[in-house]
């Protein structure tokens, strides 16, 4: 009688014991999860800090952008004819890098690795901006074959309008 209900007190604790290990598991995980959120978006800050250092220092992108003139989202696209073939060529390497940067960084938001504040205060207004220059260089639907991230762009576009 004893025997049996050490065994039961003993099975109790160690199924007690397993479920606060489980407890501390998903802890664990979610801690984990956040560390790599936070480290996206500081990367995410790295690079937007080291492109504006390139465009500050360089001797190519800035004059490049002041040529062009500010991203105007309202605009129908891009006038390429006050650029020269090399500008041209450098200009659309820009574009295509902020897209793909762009289209990378919503798989990662869709997947919960950059939060729902960050896209929109930050992406949001920047796919904005470089959608017409897109579509001027590529088409509308030119560089991807990842329907996902062209329907966020045409919602992004719709919900501005």
């Amino acid at each position: 009688m004893f025997s049996k209900k050490f065994d039961r007190w003993l099975t109790f604790g160690t199924n007690i014991g397993v479920l606060v290990g489980i407890i501390l598991l998903i802890v664990e995980i979610n801690q984990n999860n956040e560390l790599v959120r936070v480290q996206i978006e500081q990367q995410r800050s790295d690079t937007y800090v080291e492109w504006l250092r390139e465009i500050a220092s360089g001797d190519h992108v800035a004059p490049l952008f002041v040529k062009i003139g500010p991203l105007d989202s309202g605009s129908n696209g891009l006038d390429l004819t006050q650029l020269d073939p090399v500008e041209v060529e450098r200009y659309s390497s820009i574009a295509a890098a902020r897209y793909y940067d762009y289209e990378n960084m919503y798989a990662q938001y869709q997947r919960g690795f950059v939060s729902e504040e960050y896209w929109e205060l930050r992406i949001v207004p920047a796919v904005r901006e470089w959608a017409p220059i897109w579509a001027s260089f590529f088409g509308a639907y030119g560089l991807s074959h990842r329907q996902d991230f062209q329907n966020e762009v045409d919602r992004i576009l719709e919900e501005k309008n």
